[in-house]
């Protein structure tokens, strides 16, 4: 291809340039793999986090009522439904923890902890004692890691719990979880029926976790649910729609940097392309007047922007792809409680991340080779030749 060859031999005429402009564009696209693998990372962590931490769907009592009565006829209905896995019922109330001088206010949620464990693994947080323990309706009690560190209790004590209208309880710490969410501070476990009982409420609830095979078919289920038995059905998306909302904005802002920085790349690419424009006036006079086509004289420099801008992406990708191994090999500890209950730093590697990155920095470059192109293909033969 004449074209090809013209704009091979104008790319190594300028062989220093042309290593800058290269490497310009391959540490733009390395960079953005590494900053788009970390953003994959969170973005997972996050979602996942969330995910595992809460039920899929939350159950809730009709519009004016405080309580799901007979609730064990809607709990048969929703297991009959397509894709729940599990279902949890519980009993939530707001309390005063007190250990000594140590005061705090906490949500008690009275749990059946088989039920709840199939819904949310609550198992997998616990750094003490275990979560079955409140199998049976007897007075024992899990706290959150910050909540028994602010209380100042361990496995064994003894803490009182003092809700309004009724006597103070005490309870046996039985189990200590840790979530890395705010939840360590505010929540503790009891048994369901023990609850009911301290509220004097009777055999009902305040809602009820639901688990499904697809947790991203959960809006459509919360939905139908909703329809068919008048309850207060949310999704996991619906409960979170700040944090997915705070994720999309997130991204929209990183584009707006990854077109800065290509666009930093991009202009070494034109300013060696006009270089080349310069200093070519004479060839490209002789060409057009030996009856080159404009077009083809343009396609000339939008090939060398191309090739330019696709050596630079093929090495971008590689340096791209080992500094994301390196950085999620090493591992930089970060407080749980701070990050949603990340503990280094995330790196996600995907495919789909250096197609974007790739596609990002070929448009860039072909745009910035549009203005040397069009102003070579714009020459007067005559006037290119004399000006030699």
């Amino acid at each position: 291809m004449f074209e090809l060859d013209v704009a091979t031999r104008h790319i190594k005429s300028r062989r220093r340039q042309t290593l800058f402009s290269i490497i310009a564009v391959s540490l733009a696209v390395g960079i953005i793999i590494i900053f788009m693998s970390m953003m994959s990372g969170y973005t997972s962590i996050l979602i996942d986090s969330t995910i595992e931490n809460q039920a899929h769907i939350t159950v809730m009592p009709k519009e004016g009522e405080d309580y799901i009565h007979l609730y064990h006829g809607l709990m048969d209905h929703i297991y009959d439904l397509e894709g729940v896995e599990a279902v949890s019922p519980y009993f939530q109330g707001e309390a005063a923890l007190q250990h000594k001088h140590n005061a705090e206010g906490v949500l008690l949620y009275g749990i059946n902890p088989e039920d709840e464990n199939r819904v949310v693994n609550r198992e997998k947080y616990i750094l003490a004692g275990e979560f079955t323990s409140l199998e049976n309706p007897g007075s024992r009690i899990i706290l959150g890691f910050k909540l028994a560190k602010n209380l100042d209790v361990e496995m064994g004590d003894t803490v009182s719990a003092r809700i309004p209208g009724a006597e103070p309880t005490d309870f046996t710490i039985t189990g200590i979880f840790q979530t890395g969410t705010p939840v360590d501070e505010t929540m503790a476990f009891v048994n369901l029926e023990r609850l009911q009982d301290l509220y004097g409420s009777g055999d009902v609830i305040t809602g009820m976790g639901i688990k499904i095979s697809d947790p991203y078919a959960s809006e459509e289920l919360a939905n139908g649910i909703d329809r068919e038995t008048d309850y207060d059905a949310i999704s996991w998306m619906e409960q979170n729609a700040e944090i997915l909302t705070l994720l999309e904005s997130s991204e929209s802002m990183v584009y707006i940097f990854y077109i800065i920085i290509f666009g930093i790349s991009g202009f070494g690419v034109a300013n060696v392309l006009i270089m080349i424009v310069m200093e070519k006036v004479g060839e490209i006079g002789m060409l057009m007047a030996m009856g080159t086509s404009r077009r083809s004289i343009m396609l000339i420099f939008l090939l060398e922007a191309g090739i330019l801008g696709l050596a630079g992406v093929i090495i971008g990708c590689i340096l791209g792809y080992a500094a994301s191994l390196a950085i999620a090999s090493i591992t930089i500890p970060i407080p749980p409680e701070m990050y949603w209950g990340m503990d280094h730093l995330p790196v996600v590697i995907e495919f789909k991340n250096f197609i974007t990155a790739s596609i990002f920095a070929m448009v860039i470059n072909i745009i910035a080779g549009v203005f040397p192109a069009r102003r070579a293909s714009k020459m007067d033969p005559v006037e290119a030749i004399y000006s030699v």
